[in-house]
């Protein structure tokens, strides 16, 4: 089988997430200098607009083969591993709570098995927090500058994702662009360091509402 004749359109964009997500990883890690580490998360919302723009393109145009399993692999790297070890790093957190970062991961490769091989709650609903969001939060709340907080979070983020909540999916062709602005104002805000709080402090405050949603939903059932 020759993957390069078999791909997609969607599967260039999802071949781009992994990239930002490596980009990211090299961020976290000094690559451009201690002063830059902030553009981890910046290539990090970059990953999720691709991985955004390939689902779509995949649910109109139709994906290849490799698909569905190309999108998991580059998402574990995106917003598994790259938000991981940008907080770990950047809090020089000590070898006894690096657990706390493995279990993350680990949590967010079964979230990603189990999309892969169950889908109980229809088109409508994800079960447990999609591994994007958990990312991008812990990603932003390494700004704000509070390793407790950051650690919390990373622990609090891999039991949702390993949850049964439901999550609602975003299909919606108006919301995923305006996301993808305020992703892409936030990306080019850190940028250009105007400031850096403020910037994680807008993805985090989206990230909060979507990480409530489930209490909107489960209230809206119940009124059915």
């Amino acid at each position: 089988m020759n993957v390069f004749r078999i791909m997609r359109l969607p599967d260039v964009f999802t071949l781009l997430n992994v990239v930002f997500g490596f980009l990211a990883i090299l961020a976290a890690g000094g690559a451009w200098g201690r002063g830059y580490v902030h553009y981890a998360l910046v290539f990090i919302l970059l990953a999720a607009i691709a991985d955004g723009v390939d689902g779509f393109l995949a649910r109109k145009v139709g994906g290849s083969v490799l698909g569905a399993n190309l999108d998991s692999l580059a998402d574990l790297v995106s917003f598994g591993a790259a938000p991981a070890y940008f907080a770990i790093s950047a809090f020089h957190i000590p070898p006894h709570l690096w657990p706390v970062g493995i279990f993350f991961l680990l949590c967010g490769i079964l979230r990603l098995a189990r999309f892969n091989v169950v889908s109980a709650q229809g088109d409508q609903f994800f079960e447990g927090l999609p591994i994007p969001a958990a990312g991008i939060a812990l990603s932003a709340s390494v700004l704000l500058g509070r390793p407790v907080l950051t650690v919390a979070l990373m622990l609090l983020l891999a039991l949702l994702m390993a949850s049964s909540i439901s999550y609602p999916k975003i299909r919606d062709l108006r919301v995923m662009a305006i996301l993808g602005a305020i992703f892409l104002a936030v990306g080019l805000y850190l940028y250009l360091e105007e400031n850096v709080l403020r910037a994680a402090l807008v993805v985090i405050v989206l990230i909060a509402a979507y990480l409530g949603s489930p209490v909107v939903v489960s209230r809206i059932r119940r009124k059915r």
